[in-house]
């Protein structure tokens, strides 16, 4: 059997919101688990090209997302023993008119639907992981967090 590559996947994701301090959140398609825009970092691209080019495919918005917009980077322990941990890096993303949301146009083989959650409202639809990650306020430049997610892992063996 193959061993995995070294190293952690990466994955990055942006916090948008809108001028009523509303989280923006997507459903994948085939999922009832509502996410945040992103997803994983292909090789050679950085976190931040990554998170561009995720929204920018998912949505149809080119979000001007900067370094500074860095809000939280996580180290998130696999919850199986056959997978790897993983590096998370949450970016600050910019407030959303309606004139942006107008434009939101979704890649439907990946996401079904969006919506503006209130910060309550996330908690209960993001997955708890997600949830867990995303904390008030969304927008504070020049702040940034670290944390550590360790899981109860389940061995099946």
């Amino acid at each position: 059997m193959a061993q995995p590559a070294p190293g952690h996947p990466v994955t990055s994701y942006a916090l948008c919101t809108d001028p009523h301090s509303r989280l923006l959140i997507v459903k994948a398609t085939g999922q009832e688990t509502w996410y945040l825009p992103g997803g994983t970092v292909e090789a050679g691209e950085s976190p931040l090209d990554a998170v561009r080019r995720e929204t920018r495919e998912e949505l149809g918005l080119a979000l001007d997302i900067q370094p500074d917009d860095l809000f939280g980077v996580e180290w998130a322990q696999a919850r199986q023993p056959e997978a790897r941990d993983r590096l998370v890096f949450l970016w600050a993303g910019p407030m959303l008119s309606t004139a942006d949301t107008d434009r939101i146009s979704l890649q439907a083989r990946e996401l079904s639907a969006w919506r503006w959650a209130t910060p309550e409202e996330a908690a209960k639809l993001l997955h708890p992981a997600v949830a867990r990650r995303i904390r008030a306020p969304l927008q504070l430049p020049g702040r940034v967090t670290y944390q550590e997610t360790r899981q109860q892992r389940t061995d099946r063996s």
